[in-house]
């Protein structure tokens, strides 16, 4: 996984389910995305993640663009931190 620049804007818009996000992601250089629906996963390795910047080590619980066999979306191999993004923890509130 090559680790890009951080865009120069991400958030998330809303949590879809236990599994999904959707997120408004833009690089003036590569594009931009209005709601795009993100899944969770294991990074496969190293990486940083978009919305923190914090480091991703290989393992760690992560969100990316999801990815289909006729839809690669440009920024498919950003990550974001299922820890970065609100009600992803443990905890029972979410």
């Amino acid at each position: 996984m090559p680790n890009l620049p951080t865009p120069s804007q991400v958030s998330v818009v809303e949590k879809l389910s236990s599994t999904t996000i959707s997120v408004r992601w833009s690089d003036p250089c590569m594009g931009r995305y209005e709601s795009q629906i993100w899944t969770i996963g294991s990074a496969p390795a190293e990486a940083v993640c978009a919305l923190s910047g914090k480091a991703i080590h290989r393992g760690d619980p992560i969100f990316r663009p999801r990815v289909s066999r006729t839809h690669k979306p440009v920024n498919r191999h950003t990550v974001i931190l299922a820890s970065a993004v609100g009600c992803f923890s443990e905890e029972p509130s979410c």
